[in-house]
């Protein structure tokens, strides 16, 4: 019963996401990853970040930034569809990436 519990929830969150994000989801894991290997590694981090969630809040601006402008850029940034498309990114980093960024931070930084 679990399993099919799991199941639909896991189904329901990725029809809850914009159609146009989810064919770019891919390229949004690639940003996550790529960020964290070239531009937040551990010596810069610890100097300039307090903690691993001030660190998964500076890596989610800069990977949604990349993205609006490397697949967005033709939707306005103040309507609805960008808005929507906003929230789903920070939801989806937040999900996939946050207590690995956090452990990233707390691995290479300590408490």
């Amino acid at each position: 019963m679990k399993l099919q519990e799991q199941i639909r929830k896991i189904l329901k969150e990725e029809t809850n996401t914009s159609i146009r994000l989810r064919r770019r989801l891919s390229m949004l894991d690639h940003e996550v990853e790529y960020r964290l290997k070239s531009t937040y590694r551990p010596a810069y981090i610890c100097i300039n970040y307090v903690s691993g969630e001030e660190l998964l809040a500076v890596v989610m601006e800069a990977v949604i930034e990349s993205m609006y402008f490397n697949y967005f850029s033709n939707i306005d940034d103040n309507s609805v569809e960008w808005g929507e498309i906003y929230r789903d990114m920070v939801k989806y980093i937040t999900n996939k990436y946050g207590d690995k960024i956090k452990e990233y931070y707390h691995i290479n930084c300590g408490n």
